[in-house]
């Protein structure tokens, strides 16, 4: 091991030193540095071995910085540059000066960033899919239509209203095909009669994620979606009010 600093010895007057003589006392050891090693074999160089700090210090800094700009539940175009509460870093580790949020962070650096940081309430919501009502929650045809109707084109893309969890995709009698999704708020979603689907059970989807799309499988008299939204207790409730209180106009 090269050392960046040799150790020099200076004998006592009227003595002198060997050219090649090394004892104990002129040799600077890495004990001297402070560092202490794990492998003492005979022949071989001491290795030292590395505090496996770096990735820990790195996402700690990472969340630090993404819960002082309050990424957590929302994309970064959504939120301001100000903490909403007090927060504590990790030692070493300080927020820039002047700290501005771009309005677009890359999708995976996002959705990263909102996987790693708790939930601090509901996110964003989107139009589940693009195209006309045609028909509204409530009474319809002497029965009870539990959700709303959005009429297109076979193929239009179909989204994930909030972030969630995919409880089933598939076939579904009268559905044709479903998808279902738990919601932000604990209230399940569920996409009927779309043609093709891109998800599967147990997956996370982020608000805005293509799922699916529009189609016409199981009881339908043309290409849509069918969109329902069931509360907790797993009642139907009117989906209207219900993206209407989420700023979302169907």
């Amino acid at each position: 091991m090269s050392l960046p600093f040799p150790k020099r010895y200076l004998p006592p007057n009227g003595q002198t030193l060997s050219r090649h003589r090394v004892t104990a006392d002129t040799t600077l050891t890495l004990a001297d540095l402070g560092v202490t090693s794990q492998t003492r074999e005979a022949g071989r160089h001491r290795v030292v071995t590395a505090r496996r700090t770096a990735m820990p210090v790195r996402i700690g800094a990472v969340a630090a910085i993404a819960g002082a700009i309050g990424l957590a539940g929302a994309t970064a175009g959504e939120v301001a540059a100000k903490p909403s509460s007090p927060i504590t870093l990790p030692d070493g580790v300080k927020l820039p000066e002047n700290l501005k949020v771009p309005k677009n962070l890359p999708q995976d650096l996002d959705n990263a960033l909102r996987d790693l940081l708790p939930r601090t309430g509901q996110g964003r919501a989107v139009k589940p899919a693009s195209g006309t009502v045609t028909s509204n929650y409530g009474a319809r045809w002497g029965a009870h239509h539990d959700g709303i109707d959005i009429a297109n084109k076979t193929g239009t893309p179909v989204y994930a209203v909030t972030d969630g969890v995919v409880l089933e995709a598939g076939p579904a009698s009268g559905y044709g095909q479903w998808i279902r999704v738990r919601q932000d708020d604990g209230t399940t979603a569920i996409f009927g009669h779309v043609e093709q689907i891109f998800v599967n059970a147990g997956e996370k989807v982020h608000a805005g994620e293509k799922i699916g799309t529009v189609g016409s499988r199981g009881n339908s008299t043309g290409p849509h979606l069918h969109y329902e939204v069931h509360n907790a207790a797993g009642a139907p409730i009117n989906p209207h009010t219900w993206l209407a209180k989420r700023g979302v106009q169907p």
